[in-house]
Order: structure tokens, then C-alpha cells, then sequence
């Protein structure tokens, strides 16, 4: 889904084991540019999210009660055909606690996976004086294809040259900022990059509200918004099963764009293959949104 679809609040617009650590991809600026595709780099996290490349349909009948799986071997989100609305938001951790920060990504992990599913997050409260632990936006709501994907700013990593929680040796190397581009010299500093951010995707724009906030909630203690963007109107097409309509310029954005169905050139411009580094990467990718950072 690309930035030209929503007004904005600011600027324009994932050891143990060496398999599923935290991309040392070595690849050019021209293929960075290919695969992430905009004016930011980021990292969405390696193989945690669900994977329907082609396998819904968005521009014929009722998607209302569609569901997404949020687990698979790449996150959702990226290839899977795109919908409608989109909500996205850039996270500061505030925690310097390395155990809060994993369990917040543990935690959303859940609450996504259940959300995707059309579910309430948490248990039922039904005492009448105790707030329940959805907040309920969504109720009534199916999830109309519900994707939501999670990233990984560089300052996650390191921030002005300082390891934060471990993890600056992980920090894959084509991760960095990109220097301003034409016409970006009036950036705001606060109202770019982020520590973690979420995607939230729907053909129901209160649906994918309701994502964001539960997230938001859940983040409190340890991570708040940094800054966040509205997207409305599918203007591009990341499958052969959708037509590329025209954004409010008139224009076809995208058209030329990579279809889920192109698998081979997918593995090979988006996901990190079985040679990339670090290892926790593979089956992930580099994301970009605008100026955030994640």
C-alpha cells in the first residue's frame, strides 16, 4: 500500500539459535530502492507474520468476513493483495529494560494473531465497573482482511552510537537512514522515524483503527506513539487479481509494481533468502514508509 493514500499528522509521505535471530544483506542502493520503495528504510520483523500471497480477491464481492492468518512464513502485509484503509503508527520504546521490550513484541504477536482472526484481544470482562481488555471499536466488525505487520527501526537496535538492549550486533547492515531527498529538507525529526512500527491494513477503516489501538494500549509502560498516518482508497495493486485504479491526482500509481504471483522475482527483491544475515531476518524484509525509521 503506498503513502500517496492517506493524509498524515506530520511529514509525507523482529538467540538462541542462528535460524530466527535477529539481515547483513549485502545488497546496492538500487535494489534497496526496488524492494523497500519509497523514502525510508525499515525492517519488518523476519518470519513471524502470515502468508496469503494471491489468495483473496479485493475488488469483487464481500471481503467483510475474510480473514488473514497473522503466522506463516513471511508477515503479512506485504505481498498479500491490498486492501482499502490502512492505519500506521511508529512506536519510541521508553523501557530500558531488554525482558519488557521482547515481551511487548510477544504480547503484540498474540494480540495481532487473534485480531486477524476477527477475535476480541484478551478475555471477557464482564464486570461492569472494570474496563475490559479490547478496546472495542471492532465489535460487530468483521475483520475484512485484517493484516498487520510489525517493524524494526534502526534505533531499536542503536541510538547515537549507544547498544540499547544487546542488540546492536544483530542490527542487520543495510539498515540505516536514508539522507534527505529533493523537496524533503522540511522533515520534522519528531515526526519521523520510530523505534517499532505497525501496519494495520482492512477494508474496514474502523477495523484497522481498532488495531493500532490495542497495540497502543498494550504498549503502555513501555513504548508510546511517536507519530502515525492515515491511508484511505486502494490506488496500487500487489496482485494480477486487482486492477490499478487512479489516486487523487488522477495518476496509476504502481502499476508496474511486482505481483504476489511473481514469485521468483518476490524471493528475489523482497524476502531475505537463506544466504542473508543475520540469520533472524530470512523470510523477512526491508521496509519503508515515508520518513519513519522502522
Amino acid at each position: 500500500m503506498s503513502a500517496d493514500e492517506g493524509k498524515q499528522n506530520g511529514n509525507r509521505s523482529e538467540g538462541e539459535h542462528e535460524k530466527g535471530r535477529f539481515l547483513d544483506r549485502e545488497i546496492s542502493r538500487r535494489e534497496m530502492f526496488r524492494s523497500a520503495g519509497a523514502a525510508g528504510i525499515g525492517l519488518a520483523l523476519g518470519a513471524s507474520g502470515g502468508y496469503a500471497v494471491g489468495r483473496s480477491t479485493s475488488d469483487s464481492g464481500d471481503t467483510s468476513a475474510t480473514t488473514i492468518p497473522f503466522y506463516g512464513r513471511h508477515q503479512v502485509g506485504i505481498a498479500t493483495p491490498t486492501q482499502h484503509r490502512l492505519e500506521f503508527a511508529a512506536f519510541d520504546v521508553t523501557t530500558d529494560d531488554r525482558s519488557e521490550a521482547r515481551e511487548l513484541l510477544r504480547a503484540w504477536s498474540a494480540a495481532a494473531s487473534e485480531m486477524c482472526a476477527g477475535k476480541l484481544v484478551g478475555e471477557q470482562n464482564h464486570e461492569p465497573f472494570l474496563p475490559p481488555d479490547d478496546t472495542g471499536e471492532a465489535v460487530g466488525h468483521p475483520p475484512a482482511r485484517l493484516t498487520i505487520t510489525i517493524g524494526l527501526g534502526p534505533t531499536l537496535f542503536e541510538r547515537d552510537g549507544a547498544d540499547r538492549f544487546g542488540l546492536a550486533a544483530q542490527k542487520p547492515a543495510a539498515l540505516s537512514d536514508l539522507p534527505p531527498l529533493p523537496g524533503d529538507g522540511d522533515l520534522k525529526p519528531e515526526l519521523s522515524g520510530g523505534d517499532l512500527c505497525v501496519q494495520a491494513c482492512s477494508d474496514d477503516p474502523q477495523v484497522a483503527f481498532h488495531a493500532v489501538r490495542n497495540l497502543a494500549r498494550i504498549a503502555r509502560g513501555v513504548a508510546v506513539v511517536r507519530w502515525s498516518q492515515l491511508g484511505f482508497g486502494r490506488t496500487t495493486s500487489t496482485s494480477r487479481t486487482q486492477e490499478t485504479g487512479r489516486n487523487l491526482m488522477g495518476f496509476k500509481d504502481g502499476t508496474n509494481n511486482i505481483k504476489a504471483e511473481d514469485e521468483e522475482l518476490i524471493d528475489r527483491y523482497v524476502w531475505a533468502g537463506p544466504s542473508d544475515k543475520p540469520a533472524w531476518m530470512r523470510d523477512g524484509t526491508y521496509w519503508s514508509r515515508g520518513g519513519s525509521g522502522c
